[in-house]
């Protein structure tokens, strides 16, 4: 092969390499964390069936989809206990999230239930955003451990409420509470988790006496599903 025209060889090859050596650098330097759209906030919610499993019972039984943040601050005006009362409080959240899908799933289906699960998604426009909610609610929640709360509404004593101790993480806030009186207590547990630009804010009760851990698995499993 003749001089020239091998030094022209090199010289394309080498011009070659480092074109395609900008455009991967230039790659990585842009690249964007995941966020996850409204469209598939569906998807992430347990399943009824999931539910029964988790819950260790059956006939659980789906309500209609939450797309609207609940509003109690005029039963509860302390804001600190307020989000640990209540998932999805209007008050707690603000402004800044995007989208909520929210379900109610019990057994039996009515309002002397034995097993309770309020399970949420909730989207934010960035992972930060997302961290910068997680950071303020615990604050708050860390406010709230062992804390009662005794609510009369028009005359009718609401359920009584006990918190017991915040447990934290990066990640995950958990606490365990207790509701009712007498045959009507439950054992609860109350968690919010952050992942990727999502709130996972999700309560579960059984009947009195029993370690309930059912919040967290729910948490845990919307969380694995958004690692996916």
């Amino acid at each position: 092969m003749p001089e020239r025209r091998l030094l022209r060889c090199v010289t394309a090859f080498l011009a070659l390499l480092i074109t395609l050596t900008g455009c991967a650098g230039h790659g990585n330097v842009d690249a964007e964390p995941t966020v996850v759209g409204d469209a598939d906030l569906n998807g992430l919610l347990l399943s009824t069936d999931q539910m029964n499993t988790l819950m260790a019972t059956t006939g659980m039984t789906p309500h209609p989809m939450v797309t609207t943040m609940g509003d109690h601050r005029n039963l509860l005006p302390n804001l600190n206990c307020l989000g640990v009362w209540q998932v999805n409080e209007a008050a707690i959240y603000g402004d800044g999230w995007d989208a909520l899908r929210q379900q109610l799933l019990r057994s039996p289906d009515t309002d002397n239930w034995d097993n309770l699960v309020v399970q949420s998604v909730v989207s934010y426009q960035s992972e930060q955003d997302a961290r910068d909610f997680y950071r303020e609610s615990a604050d708050r929640w860390s406010k709230c451990a062992d804390h009662n709360v005794n609510i009369n509404l028009n005359g009718q004593q609401l359920p009584k409420w006990r918190s017991g101790a915040l447990a934290e993480t990066d990640t995950e806030l958990s606490m365990p509470f207790t509701r009712g009186t007498g045959a009507q207590t439950r054992s609860c547990q109350r968690v919010l988790a952050v992942e990727a630009n999502v709130i996972i804010d999700v309560q579960a009760c059984k009947p009195a006496s029993e370690t309930v851990t059912q919040a967290a698995m729910v948490a845990d499993t919307i969380k694995a599903s958004l690692r996916r």
